[in-house]
């Protein structure tokens, strides 16, 4: 059953998305930055963590949107 997001959700899907995206760069970058292989792998994984919030909250959005723009 869909639910019926407002102006407000909306708002602040497109908060939380901005954030994982700019998450996920910025921890791929220190992931490329760092020569320590620990961290390597920490900054990695940050990374992933970020993307899978962020398509989650994509397929959320989509499951959630009405038809047509109602």
């Amino acid at each position: 059953m869909k639910k019926e997001i407002t102006t407000k959700d909306l708002m602040a899907l497109n908060e939380m998305m901005t954030f994982e995206n700019w998450m996920a760069t910025k921890m791929k970058f220190c992931s490329q930055s760092v020569t320590e292989k620990p961290l390597k792998t920490m900054f990695a994984d940050m990374a992933q963590k970020h993307c899978e919030n962020h398509s989650k909250l994509l397929a959320y959005l989509k499951a959630n949107a009405s038809e047509g723009g109602k």
